[in-house]
């Protein structure tokens, strides 16, 4: 018997109310929410860019992979937004018709697999950046095999998710088509739950990991507080994995597949753009002081040349900013419960020869500019 793809895709709930023709959604709201979630990322990365490549001159590989991740992450936004052009997003299942389920679920899929994609690359990026500026080259310490273990169970966590996504349905296309004949799918519905319960560990042992270094710097309080506010921004990550890890129960208990699945669409969102934000914010501070200096430094000039500026060094913007070639700031070695930083200016051979020095050069002074201690 043929099946009515024009009928509902389920029975409503009694009370509810079905509307096939022109089902309530919340389309609009994820366009809002997408456009600021990439016009926000898209900021931050430019900047990071922008330190690494323009402002240190010292790019790492992780800047090289941040092009492709970029990428990927915007991929998964555009495949978001196409699931408004079915159904809607945030539509009750009882208000899909049959027919309407696969685009859904086809954009989803896509969705879903490039969400998995950024998450298995941007923490062990996130952590070994880290690792530059808590443990440079030549420290093997607790705070480098931390984050090489989490590294290694995130990539192994998310490329296992990935395969089970991938072959969970034969032919694949049964994974948004429930119309094809002979298709079948294992049931994975255990795997969100799964998935978000790690990523949930995962980002609280990231967010709270630098916390112990930082306050064992010798920084004044104040420096120590900014910095570590700046490292906190996983926060946001954190509450999105719990939160959808509650979803996940929900979701495997519930016949409202649709609903559910795009509210997990905004935590896939939050996030991953958490975690773009969690990467690219700490390097963002200092040349973001450095540009506001160049700015000020224009406007005076501007100002001076129409006979309205004052001298060089009195404009707001005139300030002890540091620039690309600022004091850097080193592990001294000193023991145990203690991690004071020494301030070492790299010799030209160190500067030319990529030495200890080198690698780790102002990765905390891009955290917070040397005025602002």
């Amino acid at each position: 018997m043929a099946l009515d793809l024009s009928g509902p895709a389920l029975l409503p709930p009694t009370g509810a109310v079905q509307n096939l023709d022109n089902p309530p959604n919340h389309n609009d709201g994820f366009v809002a929410g997408y456009t600021v979630c990439i016009f926000v990322t898209s900021v931050f990365v430019s900047l990071r860019l922008y330190a690494k490549f323009i402002f240190l001159k010292l790019p790492r590989v992780v800047d090289y992979l941040l092009f492709p991740l970029f990428g990927i992450y915007i991929a998964h936004c555009v495949f978001w937004l196409r699931m408004n052009g079915t159904t809607g997003n945030m539509v009750h299942m009882w208000n899909f018709r049959l027919g309407g389920l696969a685009p859904f679920y086809r954009n989803g899929f896509y969705g879903s697999v490039l969400y998995e994609t950024v998450m298995m690359t941007i923490k062990p990026m996130i952590l070994f950046e880290w690792t530059s500026i808590f443990a440079p080259s030549g420290l093997r310490n607790w705070f480098k095999w931390v984050a090489y273990t989490v590294s290694t169970i995130n990539v192994l966590m998310y490329f296992i998710a990935i395969m089970i996504d991938s072959t969970s349905c034969h032919p694949r296309a049964a994974w948004w088509d429930l119309t094809i004949e002979g298709g079948h799918c294992i049931n994975t519905k255990k795997l969100p739950i799964v998935t978000s319960t790690m990523n949930a560990i995962i980002d609280l042992i990231i967010l709270l990991l630098p916390q112990n270094v930082i306050w064992r710097l010798h920084l004044s309080k104040g420096r120590k507080i900014g910095i570590s506010l700046v490292f906190f921004v996983g926060v946001i990550s954190v509450v999105a994995a719990v939160s959808r890890t509650v979803l996940g129960y929900t979701y495997e208990n519930s016949d409202d597949v649709t609903y559910n699945f795009s509210r997990a669409g905004i935590f896939m969102l939050l996030e991953m753009t958490s975690a773009i934000l969690v990467f690219t914010i700490p390097t963002t501070p200092k040349p973001m002081a450095h540009l506001a200096q160049q700015a000020g430094s224009s406007i005076n000039r501007l100002m001076r040349s129409t006979g309205n500026g004052g001298s060089s060094g009195d404009g707001a913007f005139a300030t002890g900013i540091a620039g690309p070639k600022a004091d850097v700031y080193h592990n001294n070695g000193e023991p145990e419960n203690s991690m004071p930083l020494t301030k070492i200016r790299p010799t030209k051979s160190q500067r030319a020869g990529g030495g200890v020095e080198r690698d780790a050069e102002s990765e905390l002074e891009l955290v917070m500019p040397e005025h602002l201690r």
